[in-house]
């Protein structure tokens, strides 16, 4: 530090000599060569406050060595010299103090400019979701050069980021610490200042809390997200186990009636058992084709094999199907004679419609009327599936289209809450859209908007 010090004197008065020996080599007279002598110094000054002082009195004496009579002796024989010189150094030291003081604060304001740019950039990286590693190495990064360190230490939970050497508890070293987060900066060989420390100080424990807040922001959504898969999973679980051990019981009831030895069944109830084995059958195959929907939809790989589908043609199949479920309900159809034929997935419009009918049947009180009904409009065909039952609530009337979602009018309706998220999975795809409205004199409508453009182009 001190030959630091000491090469910048020499350096500031070699300037001033340097100066005096040109104005002396051109005969400059005391008036030129003091302005050329102060111009130097104010360079000296440029070097810092010793070096300034230095110079200023190197600068008094070199003029009064070459300038004022008599010439190359420290002598003065006119007052006016006198004056003259002890001006000149008064100048040349308060210039100096100038120059070294607004020097100083032009260092000072740029070192703020850095580290306000520094406070900025880490607060974006912790705003824009950037991992607790990076904003450390990100800091690392830009404190060690300006505060001059050694070196500095992040330890994140147990991870941690190092440049150099920078122990904790090592003389001189500054320290924060926030939750799981410790910071520790050492200086180099000269020690901070009282306010560079400060700032460090504040830097270290801003950064800290900050760092530790996105890392317990990490843990919060980690943990939402395993507790989410968690009850993806056991709701999926339930709803299958349940839904598929239902039909299956009354399979294995039936059929094992059929198969005892000594059951005598008349025509009439062998009949009946085997339609009941048909119908859990058939409704078994659909909760199956649910759930391979939904991991089809989950993984990206539910894509439409578009060909020509007739909605009167495939309503038709669906009420057939649904039959034995009717429970008495009176099924209607009303598709309007200008309704195209549609450019969709077959097997994909039997799901909308098997689902959206299923939810009907589920809902609707025995009896009550089930209408499925299209109308043309503009460039999408508006198929409706009408019930009679207890309707949607205007709140849920989004949330219904999501798994394992069921709505509260019936809590005894049996059902996984797969129906409706398919539905809109697979109409979403066909670049359509399914709403939800209410039933005149009350009850449930679903709106299907199937496109009527999607058509295979013509070679």
């Amino acid at each position: 530090m001190k030959s630091g010090v000491g090469l910048k004197t020499l350096v500031g008065l070699g300037f001033v000599v340097a100066a005096a020996a040109g104005a002396h080599l051109f005969d400059a007279s005391l008036t030129e060569a003091t302005l050329v002598v102060l111009i130097a110094v104010l360079f000296a000054a440029r070097l810092g406050l010793a070096p300034g002082f230095v110079a200023a009195l190197g600068g008094f004496l070199v003029l009064n060595y070459w300038f004022t009579p008599p010439r190359h002796t420290l002598d003065i024989e006119k007052a006016d010299d006198v004056v003259a010189l002890i001006t000149f150094l008064a100048a040349a030291a308060a210039l100096n103090w100038i120059v070294t003081r607004l020097d100083h604060l032009r260092r000072n304001a740029e070192r703020r400019e850095r580290e306000a740019g520094v406070r900025l950039d880490l607060t974006n990286r912790v705003i824009a979701g950037e991992t607790p590693r990076a904003v450390a190495e990100r800091a690392v990064a830009v404190l060690v050069p300006l505060f001059a360190l050694s070196g500095c230490r992040f330890r994140i939970g147990n991870e941690e980021v190092a440049v150099g050497d920078a122990e904790p508890g090592a003389p001189g070293s500054v320290t924060a610490e926030a939750g799981g987060v410790h910071i520790t900066a050492a200086p180099r060989a000269h020690a901070l200042t009282t306010e560079d420390r400060a700032v460090l100080e504040a830097l270290l424990t801003g950064l800290a809390t900050a760092i530790d807040r996105v890392r317990l922001e990490e843990m919060a959504r980690a943990a939402e997200v395993a507790a989410e898969v968690d009850r993806t999973r056991t709701g999926f679980l339930t709803a299958v186990t349940h839904n598929l051990r239902t039909p299956l019981a009354s399979i294995r009831a039936a059929s094992s009636t059929l198969l005892a030895p000594d059951t005598r069944l008349d025509d009439g109830d062998r009949r009946e058992l085997l339609e009941t084995i048909y119908g859990e059958s058939d409704r078994l195959e659909r909760q199956v084709a649910k759930i391979l929907t939904v991991s089809r939809i989950r993984s990206g790989g539910l894509e439409p094999e578009r060909a020509s589908v007739d909605l009167v043609e495939a309503a038709q199949v669906a009420l057939r199907r649904l039959r034995p479920l009717e429970s008495g309900h009176v099924m209607g159809l009303d598709i309007a004679d200008d309704v195209p034929d549609l450019y969709l997935d077959p097997t994909m419009v039997d799901q909308v419609l098997l689902n959206l009918l299923e939810n009907a049947l589920a809902y609707a009180p025995s009896g009550s009327p089930i209408e499925i009904t299209a109308r043309r409009s503009g460039s999408v065909v508006e198929m409706r599936v009408v019930d009679h039952g207890p309707g949607v609530d205007p709140a849920d009337r989004e949330r219904i289209f999501g798994e394992f979602v069921r709505a509260s009018g019936r809590p005894e309706a049996e059902g996984t809450g797969l129906g409706l998220a398919i539905v809109r999975a697979v109409v979403d795809l066909h670049g359509g859209r399914v709403t939800v409205e209410e039933t005149a004199g009350g009850g449930a409508t679903f709106v299907v908007a199937w496109p009527v453009a999607h058509r295979r182009p013509v070679a």
